[in-house]
């Protein structure tokens, strides 16, 4: 019989991202609905003597499942470029029978949690970047942009705005002619949810990184939340990947699109000042 050779350069990328997740330290960060919510850490090596920037990566997912070891890669990355890096987990309907507000309370109570910890954390609460892809994308951006949802508990007082968001193929548009409007428990809500209706002054520099034949999420949708942000004065940047559809960035999808992706992610955060200028770190990519 053939053993299969599963040493970690011979695994499967999903496989891959699974093992990477292993090598996080995790904490609960919080409890709601019976579940104990973790996030996954990854600390820089060599950590530099000032607070580091902190990125926190929340998975794709149209708010029903997802793959939590998604972003480990990207994680993985980031430390080495000296950033305390992240992944939280939020409630989704196949494990937790949730709705888009919960997990949208998620990110926000995730924020506020690093935000609470900065000090323990070694980071700098003012140099928080939010990033996730597809339903995680639009729970992360609603903690920027939006009122609530909140838990009936959390200390309003501390900001769940990041700094900073990089978006993967966004959920923006929630109303019946977008994405996900029927998951909301009222049409209301789902209109309160909708980040076009949020788009003002004032917002987080935004990257977004979305696939032109997406059929999940089509680029237009993308394309104009970039234009009217910019027509509010925001810092936002579009990067479009012509005949890529909504999944391209994974590492187990397309490792060229992967690297692509990161290298303008790190590109994005020189330019805010949120790590340093560093060719030779940008070479050790996974």
């Amino acid at each position: 019989m053939d053993i299969p050779d599963t040493s970690p350069d011979k695994l499967p990328s999903i496989d891959r991202n699974r093992e990477l997740l292993k090598t996080a330290r995790t904490e609960v960060y919080k409890s709601a609905g019976g579940s104990d919510l973790n996030v996954h850490i990854w600390e820089p090596e060599k950590s530099p003597s000032y607070p580091k920037s902190a990125v926190a990566f929340f998975f794709s997912s149209g708010w029903d499942s997802g793959q939590l070891s998604q972003f480990a890669p990207h994680c993985v990355y980031f430390a080495s470029r000296g950033m305390t890096a992240m992944v939280f987990d939020y409630r989704v309907s196949s494990r937790h029978s949730a709705t888009p507000l919960e997990a949208m309370a998620d990110a926000r109570s995730a924020i506020r949690w690093l935000r609470q910890n900065a000090s323990e954390l070694g980071i700098n609460p003012g140099k928080i970047v939010g990033s996730g892809g597809s339903g995680g994308a639009h729970s992360i951006a609603g903690a920027a942009m939006l009122q609530g949802p909140d838990e009936p508990a959390e200390d309003l007082s501390v900001s769940c705005a990041p700094n900073c968001l990089v978006l993967f193929s966004p959920v923006l548009d929630t109303s019946k002619s977008g994405f996900g409007h029927d998951r909301f428990p009222t049409p209301e809500l789902a209109r309160q949810s909708n980040l076009f209706n949020a788009i003002g002054p004032g917002l987080p520099p935004l990257l977004i990184f979305h696939g032109t034949t997406d059929r999940v999420v089509p680029y237009e949708t993308s394309a104009l939340f970039a234009k009217k942000m910019k027509k509010k004065k925001n810092t936002a940047e579009i990067v479009a990947y012509e005949g890529q559809g909504h999944g391209f960035f994974n590492l187990n999808v397309s490792f060229e699109m992967y690297q692509s992706t990161l290298m303008a992610m790190d590109d994005f955060f020189v330019a805010q000042g949120f790590i340093e200028n560093d060719p030779e770190s940008r070479m050790e990519v996974l």
